[in-house]
């Protein structure tokens, strides 16, 4: 057998056929078996070269076969599928574990009091650009100089509570030195979960552009959110990651998001949708979990002992996404809170979630 042999095997030893013309044909676009043969001067009865021919057209369409992308579109198990509307809206109903609300709602206003009477803020500054909502509103609680911060996006599914009884963590993050920035954001039925996610972007991109002026270090920013504004701040990370609102992958080096709902498709159909006025589009739209997560900076994810199993369902689902989008996150439950009360820890230091935003910010378990 000689060299030219070795590298160009005969095809078909009948009608002198190498296998270079049979891959110089299929270049020439004849890629279906008959017309390929025909391009070849083979007999149809040829029963040498039917096989080998076959093969090499094959290898050739496996080769250049278009890659299939991983779908945009990520899947997130529907158990509520198979419930009854009283189940789910009992699943949905973060009170349903407590017996009073009202008592947490109350320590939020008294412990927001306690801060805005006790440490030196800034009120209601504007992130708006003078034609948007008069809603547009933050307040700013300065610590150290250069020091990292803290944006944290209150709860109440985007339709109750505001930056005023959501300030309560303010003193304990001061003595550690991290600044905060408390968002109000346009609730429902006056706005769309949609406007919302865009006022609490604004917000970030707004503090990130006065941060020399307002003292605190730029690459340090922490976003955390409860509950809907666990919702919203996952929302803000994706944004960022699509470069939408001024934002970018860069701007936010990581977050913490407790007890949210990352799936608003169960909500449809239940009392909390009726000022929310989501679609089956607009719910899946809205929905981070259904989407890609990759590039997002490192998340910390929370829920307390005494929720629902769908919220921690929720939670538990999202920090496996994140995961398989080669995020670094870590999720776990915290003993005896409930969903109001677990964010309390945000603030109490060598609580679960305090040490975890430490971390965060200083990078230690999170790289």
């Amino acid at each position: 057998m000689t060299q030219l042999d070795c590298h160009n095997p005969m095809v078909c030893t009948c009608f002198n056929v190498h296998q270079d013309s049979v891959n110089q044909a299929i270049e020439k676009g004849h890629d279906d078996f008959r017309k390929l043969r025909v391009a070849l001067g083979v007999a149809g009865d040829c029963g040498n070269c039917h096989r080998p021919i076959n093969a090499l057209l094959k290898a050739h369409r496996r080769a250049h076969a278009p890659v299939k992308e991983t779908p945009f579109r990520r899947r997130f198990p529907m158990p509520w599928k198979h419930m009854s509307l009283a189940k789910i809206e009992q699943e949905y109903s973060p009170s349903s574990c407590v017996e009073d609300i009202m008592v947490y709602i109350n320590d939020y206003i008294s412990h927001s009091k306690v801060a805005q009477d006790t440490l030196h803020y800034q009120a209601n500054l504007s992130y708006g650009d003078g034609h948007t909502s008069k809603g547009e509103k933050l307040d700013y609680f300065a610590a150290k100089t250069d020091g990292p911060l803290v944006v944290y996006i209150h709860g109440g599914y985007w339709q109750q509570l505001s930056k005023d009884d959501s300030c309560f963590m303010a003193p304990g993050l001061h003595q550690q030195g991290i600044h905060l920035a408390v968002i109000n954001y346009t609730l429902a039925p006056k706005a769309t979960i949609n406007q919302m996610i865009a006022q609490c972007c604004f917000a970030v991109a707004w503090l990130i552009n006065n941060s020399e002026k307002l003292g605190f270090d730029s690459n340090q920013i922490i976003i955390a959110g409860s509950s809907a504004g666990a919702h919203l701040c996952a929302s803000v990370l994706q944004a960022a990651q699509q470069h939408l609102h001024s934002l970018s992958p860069q701007s936010i080096s990581g977050a913490v998001l407790i007890s949210g709902v990352y799936d608003l498709r169960p909500l449809l159909g239940t009392y909390i949708n009726q000022p929310l006025h989501l679609t089956t589009q607009s719910a899946t739209d809205l929905s981070p979990g259904l989407f890609s997560n990759k590039g997002l900076p490192p998340c910390m994810i929370a829920y307390g002992s005494n929720e629902t199993q769908e919220f921690k369902r929720q939670s538990q689902e999202y920090h496996q996404q994140l995961l398989s989008d080669g995020v670094a996150s870590q999720c776990f439950e915290v003993d005896d809170k409930n969903h109001f009360d677990i964010v309390f820890d945000l603030a109490i230091k060598d609580a679960g979630i305090n040490q975890k935003l430490n971390q965060l910010i200083t990078g230690s378990t999170f790289s």
